[in-house]
């Protein structure tokens, strides 16, 4: 049974040989990830089944949530404690293996029926250190109950602006009532990229930032025109609901239309609202020639390079990535299930968001570019920096030009 910890990352412990196939002694993993209650419950089902299909193996987890996770681990792995198997994001991926705090995967992971797009994206310098735990897009999270009440239409996301973005969340808070919100402000640097990108802009270029100054201060000001025209809660409000998870967002909580978030959370917008949360296609710039909507792997599975457990911790992930029963208790919330068979399989009986993701994804994947690759060692701390530039923004502490000569002078000062 695996072994719920909440607090600090577990020591890793090297009990008996490197079996994982049965024979050759016991294995205890440590294992280690962020979330919130309902991801832990559902990797730990998980976990489960696997230990009962391989006795021989002994899982320990540890999880955390999102604020902690990296320090912890990053104490850990400098104390040469790393977890066997650790989650991590691809702001971290690339500076992590750079350090050679991961192993090299190949022949740990079956890859064979694994999108390979996405599993370039888990390759640092020609080494697979990452297998992605499924895939997520960018997208609009739009509250059907909230335009009901307010008697607005929901925007045809197929052709609409930045502008009609804009005028449709004026229109949501004006008409909603006391209390209600068109949409809510967000600073996060997919946002950004996808923005980016319609302009033909990079998020990252050569290992440092690769949006120009013009599409930088565009952007905050999309934010802070919002604020002017109450699509969106002024400063004060906007700050603080941009620090809560998407449970106690604005769609989360009914008193707001729109906001942006991966299509992995749609599950947890649905659930906390008790109403139906569409997906709906980012706004696009007039004339832009891309949708600057891309596939991303929500996050990846990693084998510490140190562990003395790497042939069980290899059958584990393949477990986690491969199995059909492991991708029925897991669903989308890691990201929709890389493996096609594994999709196939369960499809039918997926919850419904998790259904209206896939939908949404199929829709639109022929507009979505390639995964990115990993991200220039620093790139974990560009996106508090991206929000602290905004927040100085729309609080009137600076104008979009400033904030954006000054976040790119800081973040090619961090990256690399």
């Amino acid at each position: 049974m695996a072994l719920a910890a909440t607090g600090a990352l577990a020591t890793t412990a090297a009990c008996g040989g490197d079996s994982g196939s049965g024979g050759h002694g016991k294995v205890t993993l440590q294992v280690s990830w962020w979330g919130e209650a309902s991801r832990h419950k559902i990797t730990e089902q998980a976990i489960d089944l696997f230990e009962k299909q391989n006795p021989d193996v002994t899982v320990k987890s540890s999880y955390s949530n999102w604020d902690s996770y990296y320090d912890q681990l990053t104490t850990k792995v400098a104390a040469g404690d790393a977890p066997d198997v650790f989650a991590i994001e691809i702001r971290k991926l690339g500076e992590f293996a750079r350090k050679n705090t991961l192993a090299d995967l190949k022949g740990l992971v079956n890859t064979g029926d694994l999108d390979p797009k996405l599993l370039s994206s888990g390759t640092v310098d020609d080494t697979q250190y990452a297998i992605p735990t499924g895939a997520n897009a960018w997208a609009v999270m739009a509250n059907t109950s909230v335009f009901k009440k307010a008697g607005v239409s929901l925007p045809d996301d197929s052709s609409w602006t930045w502008k009609d973005y804009e005028d449709v969340s004026t229109q949501l808070t004006k008409a909603g009532g006391s209390g209600l919100y068109g949409t809510q402000i967000n600073f996060n640097d997919a946002f950004l990229n996808v923005f980016a990108a319609q302009r033909g802009e990079s998020l990252y270029d050569n290992g440092k930032i690769g949006v120009s100054a013009g599409t930088l201060a565009d952007w905050y000001q999309l934010s802070a025109g919002m604020i002017k025209t109450k699509g969106s809660p002024d400063a004060a409000l906007s700050n603080e609901l941009d620090a809560n998870s998407i449970e106690q967002s604005l769609i989360g909580t009914n008193k707001g239309g729109m906001g942006m978030y991966w299509t992995n959370q749609l599950s947890a917008a649905n659930t906390a609202s008790g109403e139906k949360i569409d997906l709906l296609q980012m706004p696009q710039a007039p004339g832009a020639t891309s949708s600057g909507m891309f596939l991303q792997p929500a996050m990846f599975w990693t084998v510490g390079a140190h562990s003395k457990q790497q042939k069980a911790a290899g059958k584990l992930i393949d477990f986690l990535v491969n199995d059909p029963q492991a991708g029925k208790i897991l669903g989308s919330d890691r990201g929709l299930p890389m493996n096609s068979k594994v999709l196939e399989e369960i499809r039918s009986d997926l919850p419904a968001a998790d259904q209206a993701s896939l939908d949404f994804v199929d829709k639109v994947r022929d507009k979505l570019a390639d995964p990115p690759s990993a991200y220039p060692d620093g790139a974990a701390d560009i996106p508090d920096m991206l929000k602290r530039y905004g927040q100085d923004v729309i609080s009137g502490n600076k104008t979009p030009k400033d904030a954006a000569e000054g976040f790119l002078k800081e973040a090619n000062g961090t990256l690399g």
